[in-house]
């Protein structure tokens, strides 16, 4: 994913926003960029391009995104093109991906489908 590689160009205009270690924020956001959690979220994140849950980050809430990466924990439901479940990851909540990359010692605890997500609508998983 571009998104974390050393060479992205950062000056391309897309926004990053970042929710670091010592924060804590509570509500909905709709990112049109890329998120990165490493402190605390508690709500939703809808229509983002990229979002990042550091080791040490924490979301309770729905995270909706073309492409996800998480080490940290998420408690709530994944919708996103591509998944990438680290090894530090703690997930429960149900999942749907295009595509799902898990490594060795992450945990998860929901229903998974891996299914191409075609239109926006079938973005969000029903409750």
């Amino acid at each position: 994913m571009s998104f974390l590689k050393k060479n992205t160009d950062f000056t391309s205009g897309e926004h990053i926003s970042i929710i670091s270690a010592e924060c804590y924020f509570q509500g909905t956001l709709n990112v049109q960029g890329s998120l990165r959690v490493d402190g605390r979220l508690n709500g939703s994140v809808d229509n983002a391009r990229h979002i990042v849950v550091g080791a040490e980050g924490s979301v309770e809430g729905d995270l909706s995104a073309a492409a996800i990466i998480v080490s940290g924990k998420v408690k709530g439901n994944i919708c996103a093109d591509e998944l990438d479940v680290l090894s530090t990851a703690d997930i429960k909540g149900d999942i749907r991906a295009g595509k799902i990359i898990v490594e060795e010692g992450a945990t998860l605890n929901g229903m998974v489908v891996v299914a191409p997500i075609e239109a926006k609508e079938e973005t969000k998983i029903k409750k």
